[in-house]
């Protein structure tokens, strides 16, 4: 460090943040994560002969013999009484991570020696390698004819019978994901047949290619280990194949349990998740959900997402991953964490954001544009002198760096998570982010604990990365993707700002105070990931609260080229009417009640999703009880709510009368405001609620 420059690029590393030395606590919630389907028609499996060579050079050692205790483990006869003859020995498997897989009783002491393959297996032999047994020859003795038919029918039957030996096995593995398949296929909607198809025909090339290796990897074995039982050297083939294919059934499996799940109607919750997300996605595209056009339309260019995708999920336990492994055409599957199974519906403005980490990172060119708006916007305020700081440098180590150089510098690093914040939560859900923020956050900062006994509810510290240039001899500094808890609610505050929520923003920055926690932090500290550097780095609150205005209105208002040089808040835009809706399924839910009026019009599953969220807030403040009433009131009717909207999908759009105001999305600039946004929230009597934006009038949305 001390002869080694620090570079503040702009354009974070490719290197993955691994947490490596980090006390818990310093990640999100472990979010959904989306498994791309971008596979191929002609999936790409290894060919047999490379599969089961994979396979056994997996098995890097030779196979250990242990001994054990005669007395304790005495061998046994043919029929099954103790001979006493030789010691039980033990074969163990030791493969390539050094790790003792399997212990198998044996009576002979072998060794087993796999460096030299190429000696009884020969790709390209006309048997690949396998060595057929030879049939047994018909008697000569013409007075023993019977005899003949004996033996042919016999020997045939045995060859049936080797040829399905290893059926069970390959059942155990396969039949419950084809089980699977074959019931999306007769009972899934026409929109998933495409996907299941490419499933389906995946599975089968991997059936096919798992049932001719397996007995090529036995017969090596056996070759290679004549005196050792062949069951014992089955469930040693069985066992390293397992492992070799071990990720790509994994990954379809992910699909699989998607339609398992489903058929086995134990989960609705799932519905609801891939309901918010292909809305949430429809919306995006500027696609008409009930005969109306919405919003403006961006000419984006995806490389994952396409129109026309479907979406599955199951409770799984992924968590955050980038598989290197594709699935089915045109499926993209969701893995719900299952300790959110019976909170979902509460939990869907999060999804929300999750959603827009998808498109944020997909749409061709859309995360440079994005970085390089808001870096822009930073600098040009700071020139003109609209944004101001407390200190003009802050030291790093021996380093003295301009505050707006840092700034900039934390930002662009950490513009996913603020983009998906504010692109994602606040213009799909509105007001209702801020209140899961605080909320999520508070709750999973107490894990271990209650949430009383927690000092900060909110985290005002996280880390950074250094990254060595061994050209230069520079370190680049990276700051994790994450911003501290505090701060990035006094940034979602400054997006209600700016769309026009001004009570409620002050209320999602009286929370954050609060859930942080006496004394309010004066400084934001990073610290070194890897716990080698004494290195902290420190941005005053202060500045960090005065560049998040610049950074929302970036955001939110510049139009990019990246989605045809329209700003993402004129597809995706949430105002007070929006809110009104949401605000009366919120009362609907806390009284207990499911239905959907006519009235409201259009009703989206961002508008559920949002309403569950206000709905959760607003009846524990009345005083229900949070978790034994309050919890499955709303998720049982927010669940409802949900099916009602799908229903209505199947439905022809319904003609608005003439002078029903709400039964439209669409309203003109004389429509009333709705009155008070949040009837949950009681704004501060100094606090002005009518602002020029809000006398616009609802604009339309994506």
């Amino acid at each position: 460090m001390k002869s080694k420059t620090l570079k503040l690029d702009l354009k974070p590393g490719s290197k993955q943040h691994r947490h490596m030395h980090v006390p818990s606590g310093d990640c999100c919630r472990n979010h959904m994560v989306v498994v791309p389907g971008t596979g191929d028609e002609n999936f790409k499996f290894p060919p047999v002969q490379e599969l089961v060579i994979r396979a056994l050079n997996r098995l890097s050692k030779p196979v250990e013999v242990e001994e054990t205790d005669d007395d304790a483990n005495p061998t046994q006869g043919s029929d099954g009484t103790d001979n006493g003859a030789s010691s039980v020995k033990k074969l163990t498997v030791v493969t390539t991570d050094g790790t003792r897989r399997r212990s198998l009783p044996q009576t002979r002491k072998i060794t087993v020696k796999y460096e030299h393959i190429h000696h009884t297996f020969v790709p390209g032999l006309p048997t690949d390698g396998i060595v057929p047994a030879p049939l047994l020859p018909r008697p000569n003795d013409s007075g023993k004819a019977n005899g003949a038919t004996l033996f042919t029918a016999a020997q045939a039957l045995r060859e049936i019978m080797d040829e399905g030996r290893f059926d069970a096995i390959i059942a155990d593995r396969f039949d419950p994901l084809a089980g699977a398949v074959n019931w999306a296929r007769l009972h899934m909607e026409e929109r998933f047949q495409g996907a299941i198809e490419s499933l389906n025909g995946q599975l089968r090339q991997l059936r096919v290619l798992y049932k001719d290796a397996l007995p090529r990897v036995l017969t090596v074995l056996a070759a290679q280990n004549p005196d050792v039982p062949e069951q014992m050297l089955l469930q040693v083939a069985v066992q390293v194949l397992d492992e070799e294919l071990a990720q790509i059934l994994t990954v379809l499996r992910i699909w699989t349990d998607a339609f398992a799940q489903h058929r086995d109607q134990m989960y609705e919750q799932l519905g609801a998740v891939r309901q918010l997300v292909e809305e949430s996605y429809a919306l995006f595209r500027g696609e008409a959900l009930d005969g109306e056009s919405h919003g403006k339309k961006a000419d984006v260019h995806t490389t994952v997402f396409q129109v026309g995708n479907v979406f599955v999920a199951r409770f799984g336990h992924l968590g955050p991953a980038t598989l290197p492994a594709k699935g089915p055409i045109g499926a993209h599957a969701i893995e719900v964490p299952m300790d959110e199974r019976n909170i979902i519906t509460l939990m869907l403005p999060l999804y929300a954001h999750e959603f827009r980490h998808d498109v944020f990172h997909d749409v061709v060119g859309l995360e440079d544009d994005v970085r390089e708006a808001v870096a822009k916007a930073i600098v040009e305020a700071y020139e003109k002198g609209e944004l101001k700081f407390s200190q003009e440098y802050i030291k790093l180590g021996r380093q003295k760096v301009k505050t707006i150089d840092l700034l900039v510098k934390f930002i662009a690093d950490t513009t996913p998570e603020i983009d998906a914040d504010i692109s994602g939560g606040v213009l799909l859900t509105g007001v209702a982010f801020l209140y899961l923020v605080i909320l999520s956050f508070s709750a999973f900062n107490a894990r271990g604990r209650t949430v009383e006994s927690t000092p900060r509810l909110l985290r005002t510290g996280s880390y950074f990365e250094l990254v060595p240039d061994e050209k230069t001899g520079a370190v680049a500094l990276e700051f994790f993707p994450h911003p501290p808890d505090y701060i990035r609610a006094h940034i979602v505050a400054a997006a209600l700002d700016e769309i026009g929520f001004k009570s409620e923003a002050n209320e999602c920055r009286t929370l954050a105070d609060i859930a942080c926690g006496d004394p309010l932090p004066e400084t934001v500290k990073w610290f070194d990931a890897t716990g080698k550097s004494k290195l902290v780095i420190e941005i005053p609150v202060a500045d960090i609260k005065a560049v998040a205005p610049v950074v929302a209105k970036a955001l939110i208002r510049t139009p990019l080229k990246s989605l045809g040089n329209v700003a993402t808040g004129d597809i995706l835009n949430w105002d007070k009417k929006r809110q009104a809706k949401v605000d009366k399924l919120a009362e609907l839910l806390m009284q207990g009640r499911s239905d959907i009026p006519e009235s409201l019009g259009d009703v989206y599953a961002t508008y559920v999703a949002a309403a569950a969220a206000l709905a959760y807030w607003g009846a524990v403040g009345a005083g229900q009880r949070a978790k034994l009433q309050a919890v499955p009131m709303i998720e049982k009717n927010a669940l409802a709510m949900l099916a009602t909207i799908r229903e209505r999908r199947k439905q022809a759009p319904t003609v608005a009368d003439a002078g029903d105001e709400h039964a439209s999305c669409v309203h003109g600039a004389d429509d009333s405001d709705a009155g008070e946004v949040n009837p949950h929230f009681k704004p501060d009597a100094a606090q002005p609620e009518t602002t020029p934006a809000d006398e616009e009038g609802e604009q339309p949305q994506g």
